[in-house]
């Protein structure tokens, strides 16, 4: 946590604020820098702590991916086992606190009260990745973790403490922008706001909807007072608007230099900036036989006779083998068919599959449409006294998944009548959250699979097989903390086991317990 501290304040310079090379890197004094400077760097971090560890992690972990044995002698080793320890992915962690300090530079700006709307947009993306930090780690550094250098050793707050201040969070920022009286001193700038250009009705769109993720992630907790929480809260969401476009930034990627590509391209897409091959991303990833299977229709599987059409755009097919023209996946764990060929298999395609000067330059997803109404469908399931029309926003979600892909909303609806009675249609499934975990895992795998998950963890939807070499009878529940903690803040940080990362007990995130 320490270490985070200190160097947050690098990243002001993505933004091209040049401090004085006198100062000590030790004493980030943020006091000197207004929240204009800050902001635009602090939405860049923020996007990009979500595009590395948290992506990997949970396409293998939700087992649409495998690792390329052609290229590599034993890859996702400990991923396939699920050897989790301190040292494990710790980039979930490092990202997320970098952005969160960031953004709590601007909160805590001796300035802050000059500039609301910069405050407001700052807890709405905090919000966004603080709960990320809980829903992978449970209880966290949070009321002490963002003091600087007046509390370098912050004690770890309860998750459902986390969880209902971030939702305070979000209202205060919702009631800022809803009694806004922007002036030409305090107005954010399009230039400084490279997600919304200082569109403030629609951050209140998406702090509505970072609101409902958070408040149904809950609904399975029994404690009285989180459940009376909950429901007071979802009653003020009941009217609300919540996203219906994809929520992107850009804040001017191109292909000059690697850190200017997007970062999500950077670490998974096929080309470094200077052209060669992104062996440690694009080509460590190959599709995995479960959702091959999945997409193909095969006989083996719940969609069975339906084949997905955005499984070609999503992935490369055979171009060698048995299966040439067809999607052709690797088993997650198993070992290599004697006289097959990398060719065989299907990569990942769509966007990471584009040369840098393309896939470079796209845009990053904070937030799909697709993601936002199956969320919206969700919640009209669990509750039916605030929310209505679950399959209509099922269909939503469905048909801005299509678009997504660079498909038609007529395929959408040929390919859900096919789907409907099966046992991950809406009609056939026997609880229709399989409904919408399946379009979860098709939609959000290539950009935010985090999301299908995490909700894997609460629902057990979708089916997914471990991998062969798995270790443990089922996924983890949650992360260990980076060894950094237990070296900087050993008075503080819970010390977890690799046995309490598999069952279910006091250090469970606290909406899985």
């Amino acid at each position: 946590m320490k270490k985070i501290l200190y160097i947050a304040i690098s990243a002001v310079s993505l933004v091209g604020c040049k401090l004085d090379d006198n100062i000590d890197p030790n004493l980030p004094l943020t006091e000197n820098i207004s929240p204009r400077q800050l902001m635009a760097a602090a939405e860049t971090t923020s996007y990009a702590a979500q595009t590395g560890n948290m992506v990997s992690l949970s396409r293998i972990w939700t087992n649409v991916v495998a690792g390329n044995y052609y290229y590599y002698a034993a890859p996702m080793t400990n991923e396939y086992q699920m050897n989790v320890t301190s040292t494990f992915v710790n980039g979930i962690w490092n990202g997320n606190y970098l952005a969160m300090a960031n953004l709590a530079n601007i909160i805590n700006n001796k300035d802050a009260a000059k500039y609301p709307y910069h405050v407001a947009i700052s807890k709405i993306l905090l919000a966004n990745s603080m709960q990320y930090i809980v829903d992978f780690y449970g209880d966290a550094p949070y009321s002490e973790a963002f003091k600087q250098q007046q509390k370098i050793s912050p004690k770890y707050d309860k998750g459902e403490d986390i969880y209902r201040d971030l939702v305070v969070k979000l209202n205060e920022a919702i009631q800022t922008i809803d009694n806004a009286n922007v002036t030409a001193d305090n107005e954010v700038k399009a230039t400084e706001d490279y997600i919304y250009k200082g569109d403030l009705a629609k951050w209140k769109i998406f702090a509505n909807t970072i609101k409902l993720r958070l408040l149904l992630r809950q609904s399975n907790v029994a404690d009285a007072n989180v459940k009376q929480f909950v429901n007071s809260q979802l009653a003020t969401l009941s009217s609300a608007t919540f996203v219906s476009s994809d929520v992107k930034i850009n804040p001017g990627y191109n292909a000059s230099s690697q850190a200017s590509l997007n970062p999500l391209y950077s670490n998974w897409g096929r080309y470094n900036f200077d052209h060669s091959t992104n062996n440690g991303g694009w080509r460590y990833f190959m599709l995995s036989d479960h959702f091959a299977k999945l997409l193909n229709g095969d006989a083996s599987k719940p969609t069975s006779g339906v084949v997905d059409p955005r499984g070609a755009v999503m992935y490369t097919k055979a171009t060698t083998g048995t299966n040439t023209g067809k999607l052709n996946g690797i088993i997650q764990g198993g070992d290599k068919p004697s006289g097959s060929l990398e060719t065989d298999y299907s990569r990942v395609g769509w966007t990471y599959n584009t040369a840098e000067g393309v896939g470079g330059l796209m845009d990053g997803y904070l937030m799909l449409a697709s993601e936002s109404e199956l969320l919206q469908s969700e919640a009209a399931i669990l509750y039916p006294q605030y929310f209505s029309d679950a399959p209509g926003h099922y269909t939503k979600g469905v048909n801005a998944s299509f678009v997504f892909y660079g498909l038609t909303t007529s395929a959408a609806t040929t390919y859900l009548a096919s789907l409907d009675s099966k046992a991950v249609g809406w009609s056939g499934a026997p609880d229709k959250m399989a409904a919408v975990q399946y379009q979860r895992l098709i939609a959000l795998n290539m950009v935010r699979p985090f999301e299908t998950y995490l909700n894997y963890l609460k629902t057990g939807y979708p089916q997914t097989p471990m991998a062969l070499t798995a270790s443990f009878p089922n996924k983890p529940y949650r992360l260990i903390y980076p060894q950094t903690e237990y070296v900087g803040n050993s008075a503080n940080v819970p010390n977890i086991t690799t046995a309490d990362v598999f069952v279910k007990n006091q250090y469970t995130p606290f909406w899985l317990r």
